[in-house]
């Protein structure tokens, strides 16, 4: 008898794919075939997702998803509330369950959660006198030293979602709102017209890398990585790339919290990676077994030796007990949990929200480069996402 095969949709990325090896496993275990039909960044996963549900192409059994792009796919996903005892999820931390439930269903099972730390170069900043920055515009004066010092100061993702995580993080930071509870833009204000500057000053100013409006998560961890950039903020699961032995940053390096504001507000733009199944699934009782098989113990265990934090507590407990003491790692540990527990800022789920942070990343990019004032560019972000939501 011929096995079946799950067609599968994944996001792509060396904070990712370690974790796709276990698909063999998987199909030893079971005695089902995965076919991955497509690997990408989450933008262009999503884009494809979505071209392939609204357009009836060829269905996948499983797709990479996140908690905040989950929402805009919720009329095709598989709800899986009925699938799961109360013991199979009891593991999970109810927060993140909670977070990747839409209007009270569970949609998708949390991979990961991410919360990004201020990662940087601890033999430059002694080599010129300086402190770790702790706040954004000290980090801007150090970004500044290093630059004059000739070397590059600070590094951030130039376009998509990482673009819009970090004006998030200055603009709530600032005193500032994304969108009020009827989901009006808000963002176009004094705290986002500041947020904006700093980004652009940055830019301007030659304190980031030249190449930086076409910089993604991926090439902003490798500019630190490789020896260019002196600070970033780096997401978890970049962790095991950062301390391999084989990394010419593995003994250099040093971790800190996210920087705060002057004002001493610290937001840090969190979310889940998680697994969902599309409702157009054929082989749902199969696709059930690959994401339980996906979000079990040993196969989070896998991500969370990648840096992912995990979903399940008693991985998270585990991580936390082996980490040495003193270690790099403990700290880690330690200022992701401070993190998690005092500064997490998550963006408000809606459908059309994957549209409006395209809308509001390009014309923050724009006023980067130099095409757009802070004013022109959240104006029109503003008016852009007014007519979106309305229609």
């Amino acid at each position: 008898m011929k096995s079946k095969t799950l067609r599968v949709a994944l996001i792509d990325g060396p904070a990712y794919s370690p974790l796709y090896e276990c698909l063999a496993q998987f199909s030893q275990r079971f005695g089902i075939q995965v076919d991955i039909g497509f690997k990408g960044t989450h933008p262009d996963l999503n884009r494809h997702v979505q071209e392939s549900m609204e357009n009836g192409l060829p269905s996948y059994d499983l797709i990479s998803t996140h908690t905040k792009y989950a929402p805009s796919q919720a009329r095709y996903l598989y709800a899986l509330d009925q699938e799961f005892t109360a013991e199979e999820l009891e593991d999970f931390s109810p927060a993140l369950l909670d977070l990747a439930r839409v209007q009270g269903k569970l949609m998708s099972v949390p991979r990961n959660f991410d919360a990004r730390l201020l990662v940087y170069r601890r033999d430059r900043l002694e080599e010129l006198g300086l402190s770790v920055p702790k706040t954004w515009e000290e980090l801007a004066d150090v970004a500044m030293r290093a630059t004059e010092a000739g070397y590059t100061g600070f590094a951030f993702p130039g376009m998509e979602s990482g673009l819009f995580g970090t004006f998030f993080e200055l603009l709530i930071s600032s005193g500032g709102q994304l969108f009020d509870e009827q989901l009006q833009p808000m963002f176009a204000s004094v705290a986002g017209g500041e947020a904006l500057h700093k980004l652009r000053q940055w830019y301007q100013c030659g304190w980031t890398p030249k190449e930086l409006p076409t910089m993604h998560y991926d090439e902003v961890s490798e500019c630190f990585r490789q020896g260019e950039s002196t600070m970033i903020t780096d997401w978890p699961g970049y962790f095991s790339l950062l301390s391999d032995p084989m990394s010419p940053v593995a003994n250099v390096f040093d971790l800190a919290l996210t920087p705060k504001s002057a004002n001493g507000i610290r937001a840090v733009y969190c979310g889940s990676h998680s697994f969902a199944i599309p409702a157009s699934s054929e082989h749902v009782e199969e696709a059930l077994l690959l994401l339980k098989f996906m979000t079990s113990p040993g196969v989070q265990a896998i991500d969370a030796e990648q840096g992912h934090v995990p979903v399940r507590q008693s991985i998270m407990s585990r991580q936390k007990r082996e980490a040495p003491p003193n270690s790099i790692a403990a700290r880690r540990w330690s200022l992701l949990e401070e993190t998690i527990a005092t500064s997490v800022i998550i963006p408000p789920k809606f459908p059309q929200y994957p549209a409006a942070e395209d809308i509001l990343w390009q014309a923050l990019r724009r006023c980067i480069i130099g095409e757009l004032s802070e004013q022109q560019a959240l104006a029109l972000a503003s008016e852009q996402i007014q007519q979106l939501i309305r229609s």
